[in-house]
C-alpha cells in the first residue's frame, strides 16, 4: 500500500502513510514538533500509535503545503508568460520609436545644407518629398515630446526586463522548495512505516482492527442520527445516546455534498487526487462541493477561508470541518451529523467515517 502510494505521490507536504488513522488520534496523543528520528523505538502499541499519528500529521502539513506551492507555481508561470508577451510588445514598440527618431535625425543631417526649394528642385519625387518634409517638420515641432515618450517607453522596458528576471529567479526557488517538500513528506511516510515495522504482525493487525471498528461505529452513529431525525435542529454532540439532537438540517447543497461523500467511502487515499477513483483530504471536500455546484479552493488551508464560519454547536451536514492548526489547518473532512465526518485520512487508507473527537478540532466553514 505504502510503496504504491509513493509511486503515485508528487511533491507535497502532508499526510503520512500507514493504515493507522483515526484509531491513532482516538488514543488522544498530541502532535509534537520534534522530528520522528528523535523518537525512541516504540515499546508498546500505544507508543507506536503516538509516533505514527505525529508523523501522519507532519506529512499532511507537508502535503498541503506542496499543493499550495504547486498552485502558486502554476499561477506564476502564467503570469510570467503574460509578462513576457508584454515584454516582447514593449521591445517592438521601443525599437519602432528608435527607428523613427533615427530616420528623422538622419534626414535632418543629410539635408542641413540645402534649403527647401533646392531640395524640391533636386528630388525625383516632388510629391513624395513634400510629404516627407511635412512629416519631418511636424516631428521637429514635437521633438521634445517624442524624445520624452521614447525615454518613458525605454524605462518601462527596463522595468519589465528586471521584473521578468526576478520572476524567473522566484520560480527557480519555488521549484527547489517544492522538491524539498516532497522529500520531507515522503520521508515522514517512510518513518511511519518504519515504526510499524518494529511491531509484530499481531500488533499491526490489532491497530488495523481498532481503526476499522472505530470507522464502522462512526458510520452507524451518523446513519442512526440521519434516520432518527432528518430535520431536527442543533449542533454536534460526542454522545451517541442523543442522536436526534446531533444532526442539524442541511441546505440542499450541503445534502448534495454529503451524498457525494458517502458514495466515495472505501475509495483509496492518493496524494493530490480529487477523484473520481481516489482522493486526498482536501481533494474529497473539493469534489463533494463541486458536485453540489460550489467551487472550493484546492488545499485545506485555503478552504478554511471558503464560505462562512460556523460554530461547533451549529454544524450542519455538508459543513467543512478542520483539524490540527487554527492558522493553517492541515486536515479537512465533511460533517455528516452526530460528531462524525467523512474524510480521506492518509496514505494506505480509504475514505471513511470517523469521529471528530479523534483529532484536534480547529474550526468549520459552510461553503453554500
Amino acid at each position: 500500500m505504502i510503496s504504491r502510494w509513493l509511486q503515485q505521490r508528487g511533491i507535497r507536504r502532508s499526510v503520512v502513510a500507514v493504515g493507522l488513522g483515526m484509531a491513532v488520534t482516538a488514543a488522544g496523543f498530541v502532535m509534537s514538533p520534534l522530528e520522528a528520528a528523535a523518537d525512541p523505538a516504540p515499546e508498546t502499541i500505544a507508543q507506536a500509535k503516538a509516533q505514527v499519528s505525529k508523523l501522519q500529521q507532519e506529512a499532511e502539513v507537508a502535503d498541503q503545503d506542496y499543493l499550495a506551492l504547486k498552485e502558486k507555481l502554476q499561477r506564476s508561470r502564467q503570469d510570467l508568460q503574460d509578462k513576457q508577451a508584454d515584454l516582447d510588445a514593449e521591445s517592438k514598440k521601443v525599437a519602432q520609436m528608435r527607428e523613427q527618431i533615427s530616420k528623422v535625425a538622419l534626414a535632418q543631417f543629410q539635408n542641413r545644407g540645402l534649403d527647401t526649394r533646392a531640395q524640391l528642385f533636386l528630388t525625383r519625387d516632388p510629391a513624395g518629398f513634400l510629404n516627407q518634409f511635412a512629416t519631418i517638420e511636424k516631428i521637429n515641432e514635437n521633438q521634445a515630446t517624442i524624445l520624452q515618450n521614447y525615454q518613458v517607453e525605454q524605462a518601462n522596458l527596463a522595468d519589465l526586463q528586471r521584473s521578468t528576471q526576478a520572476d524567473i529567479a522566484t520560480l527557480k526557488e519555488d521549484k527547489t522548495q517544492l522538491a524539498a517538500l516532497r522529500e520531507k513528506a515522503d520521508s515522514k511516510v517512510e518513518d511511519a512505516k518504519s515504526v510499524l515495522d518494529k511491531l509484530t504482525a499481531e500488533q499491526r493487525q490489532a491497530i488495523q482492527d481498532a481503526e476499522t471498528k472505530a470507522a464502522d461505529q462512526a458510520k452507524k452513529d451518523a446513519e442512526a442520527a440521519s434516520a432518527t431525525d432528518n430535520g431536527s435542529t442543533g449542533g454536534s454532540s460526542s454522545s451517541s445516546s442523543n442522536l436526534a439532537d446531533s444532526s442539524a438540517p442541511s441546505s440542499g447543497k450541503g445534502a448534495a455534498a454529503v451524498a457525494f461523500a458517502k458514495a466515495q467511502v472505501g475509495k483509496p487515499y492518493v496524494f493530490g487526487a480529487s477523484g473520481p477513483s481516489s482522493y486526498d483530504c482536501s481533494g474529497l471536500t473539493l469534489a463533494a462541493w463541486r458536485a453540489a455546484g460550489v467551487q472550493l479552493d484546492r488545499t485545506s488551508q485555503a478552504q478554511f477561508h471558503d464560505g462562512t464560519p460556523v460554530s461547533r454547536d451549529q454544524l450542519q451536514p455538508g459543513d467543512l470541518v478542520f483539524f490540527y492548526d487554527s492558522s493553517a489547518p492541515s486536515h479537512v473532512g465533511i460533517y455528516v451529523g452526530n460528531d462524525t465526518i467523512i474524510h480521506a485520512p492518509h496514505p494506505g487508507s480509504s475514505v471513511e467515517y470517523t469521529k471528530m473527537s479523534y483529532m484536534p478540532y480547529v474550526g468549520a466553514r459552510r461553503p453554500a
